[in-house]
């Protein structure tokens, strides 16, 4: 990725949210409830903060992930695979519970057909568990910080209401963009998709949510309209960026890649055309080395 060449300083960012293993089973079979289906099993790392956290690490900034740690084998498998992509977990909580997991099974035409997760350790990560790891930086130590709605509420209100830095927040879904709403005058951006833009606000439109989220006290906001690009605004300006032409490619990671772009953007004290502008490059980038 070539997105750091162009900044004037190595960005260093904490991302504070969930790390969990993926266990993803694919098969060629028509899918039988009930049955013993030939077929792939795959098991990754995962989870919005660590996805965000190693497309970070990828552009040779230096990365810090505050998460809930299990108390199982997974739990290394995850800390060695974080070594060897550079995310450090210094912050890191251990807890008493089984490492955050996702299961899931895909059918021969590529669609979900069940899944479990299993997110216990995330609840030990509280708001006063937040405090203690966030009491351990030093003044100065990161210019931006991105957290994950997949936290406790009470959990990002402590980050946000204790963090020194410029923090942008990932809504994760429309079922937990909610969380957010209370942190929104603490936010310096935030980054919905089109779903969670018009459900965070009743909205419908996303130039309407976009001013919403503004009047709300977030300084810029970047709404991922997938395919069709971003759109971007702050309280003096709007615009569109489109999507560069892709081959069709599951676009699947690219948010997350994407909200690594505007971390980086935002770290560098860019403008918000030119973070906009990143956050682009930063996705497209991803989903160029999927092909």
């Amino acid at each position: 990725m070539e997105l750091n060449k162009q900044f004037r300083k190595k960005t260093r960012a904490l991302c504070i949210g969930g790390m969990n293993i993926d266990i993803l089973g694919s098969t060629d079979c028509t899918f039988t409830p009930g049955d013993s289906l030939t077929g792939i099993i795959e098991v990754t790392p995962g989870g919005v903060a660590h996805n965000i956290a190693a497309q970070l690490a990828k552009t040779g900034a230096k990365v810090e992930l505050l998460c809930p740690l299990g108390n199982d084998a997974f739990k290394d498998r995850l800390a060695m695979a974080c070594q060897k992509d550079g995310i450090g977990l210094t912050y890191a909580l251990q807890t008493r519970f089984p490492t955050p997991a996702y299961l899931a099974v895909h059918d021969n035409t590529g669609d979900m057909v069940a899944a479990i997760n299993d997110m216990r350790a995330m609840d030990a990560l509280d708001q006063d568990a937040v405090l203690r790891q966030i009491g351990q930086i030093n003044e100065g130590q990161f210019d931006v910080g991105i957290l994950d709605a997949n936290l406790r509420e009470d959990s990002l209100i402590a980050a946000a209401s204790t963090l020194p830095f410029p923090l942008i927040a990932d809504p994760v879904s429309a079922v937990k963009c909610y969380r957010l709403l209370p942190l929104l005058p603490r936010l310096f951006a935030i980054k919905p998709n089109r779903m969670e833009a018009l459900a965070m606000t009743g909205e419908d439109t996303v130039e309407k949510a976009a001013a919403v989220l503004i009047k709300s006290g977030v300084a810029q906001v970047f709404v991922s309209l997938g395919k069709d690009g971003l759109y971007a605004r702050d309280l003096n300006d709007s615009l569109y960026l489109e999507a560069p032409a892709m081959p069709k490619v599951s676009l699947t990671g690219a948010g997350d890649a994407m909200t690594a772009g505007l971390a980086m953007g935002i770290a560098q004290g860019l403008s918000l055309k030119d973070t906009a502008q990143a956050g682009i490059l930063a996705a497209s980038t991803y989903l160029t080395q999927k092909l």
